[in-house]
């Protein structure tokens, strides 16, 4: 493409600045200043939040509602780094890491802030680049940031997605039965094997015991698949009790162990702290776990590494699995914890969306870093101390 057909008008008039004369020089600031008007009232009459971040962090830009959604004041102007405004923000989006480690190309969020009132919040998040630097490798300037409030969609989030099951059951159902199909003929078959065993004269207890193993094999597969399928549509209550964070993560690597030796993958354990302890449902924290790493174990190639990451901070204790594998695309980030979709030639869609049920229904936060081609980070949030622990405690306290 020719350079100049690609610029544009105001390039052009810029290009020539120089040999503006006064009063054109004063007719240009007064329609970039118009301009700026028109788009400040655009972007203050949308709902989400807007932010705009230079690289060390400062705000730059916000729109009206995303002062409301960050506490500044409305007719607030000044710039202000993000991190004291905002700093449960400021760390979600990572700007407390060194500003020469590489970023993510996007972020999406889905996280709760307490000031100036509690709050959820979607955010998504996109670094932005310098258009005069080189194409090849862009200088990051900043990050634009939007920020959705959730709090009300988040009320209504149990009775969508019950509403979203009813309506794929059908889909859903044909898929489970085709899954049972598999196992069950292969069953038959070995149950015919051992059938003929028994009735001949001479007895073959090793073959007879190879059916037997086989056939219990495939009936655990069965009950593994219709148990899966039970879970996603039909939730229950999680049974809270304080658990050791680092032993569900073991414990669910020893499970997906055969997976994860048949493709000579290796998961590299770096614990920030001996006794991650939380107040969790056991099983459905290893559900979390398990589906997590299962797609950290298929986005990755043969003899690559996963590595999990624990540690804690004042609010939470953090689990991060660290993928080197193929990555999300733009287009598809935000939709990770949609119901039934799904980028893998096999996968059932359900995976994700259990685990954001989970971690909401555990008060906790999962967010997930991804540059398409070169890796995904899946970090899980469980608070130290759960809202509805605390209220119970102090109850007590007070009787």
């Amino acid at each position: 493409m020719n350079p100049k057909l690609s610029r544009s008008p105001l390039d052009k008039v810029l290009g020539r600045i120089d040999d503006l004369d006064e009063v054109n020089l004063g007719i240009l600031v007064q329609r970039l200043a118009r301009e700026r008007k028109l788009l400040e009232t655009v972007f203050d009459v949308i709902r989400d939040g807007i932010l705009v971040l230079d690289e060390n962090g400062v705000l730059t830009y916000s729109n009206l509602q995303g002062r409301r959604l960050i506490g500044l004041k409305e007719t607030q102007s000044e710039k202000i780094f993000l991190h004291r405004a905002a700093p449960e923000l400021a760390r979600s989006l990572g700007l407390d890491r060194n500003k020469f480690d590489p970023r993510p190309e996007v972020v999406v969020r889905e996280m709760q802030i307490s000031y100036p009132e509690k709050r959820q919040i979607r955010v998504y998040a996109v670094p932005i680049e310098d258009a005069g630097a080189n194409k090849e490798s862009p200088d990051k300037v900043g990050l634009a940031v939007v920020m959705t409030d959730v709090t009300e969609e988040k009320d209504n989030l149990k009775a969508q997605i019950e509403s979203e099951r009813v309506s794929s059951i059908m889909d859903l159902a044909a898929g489970v039965a085709h899954e049972l199909g598999n196992p069950l003929n292969s069953i038959n078959i070995h149950l015919q094997v051992l059938q003929r065993s028994l009735k001949s004269v001479l007895p073959d207890e090793q073959k007879a015991n190879k059916s037997l193993v086989t056939c219990i094999k495939e009936v655990q597969r069965l009950d593994g698949i219709i148990s899966h399928f039970l879970k996603a549509i039909r939730p229950s209550e999680p049974n809270f009790k304080k658990i050791n964070l680092l032993s569900i993560i073991e414990e669910t690597v020893r499970i997906r162990e055969k997976e994860i030796s048949g493709k000579k993958i290796t998961i590299r354990m770096e614990a920030g702290v001996r006794e991650p302890m939380i107040q969790g449902d056991v099983d459905q924290v290893k559900q979390v776990f398990f589906n997590v790493i299962g797609n950290a174990v298929d986005a990755v190639s043969e003899g690559s590494e996963v590595r999990i990451v624990t540690g804690l901070d004042d609010e939470y204790v953090f689990a991060q699995v660290v993928d080197q594998g193929i990555g999300i695309k733009k287009e598809n980030i935000s939709r990770v914890f949609e119901p039934y979709f799904t980028t893998k030639k096999q996968g059932h869609g359900i995976g994700m969306m259990i685990v954001h049920r989970i971690m909401r229904d555990h008060e906790g936060e999962v967010g997930v870093d991804s540059k398409e081609g070169s890796g995904t980070i899946v970090t899980l949030k469980f608070p130290r101390k759960s809202a509805s622990r605390q209220l119970l405690e102090s109850t007590e306290n007070e009787a």
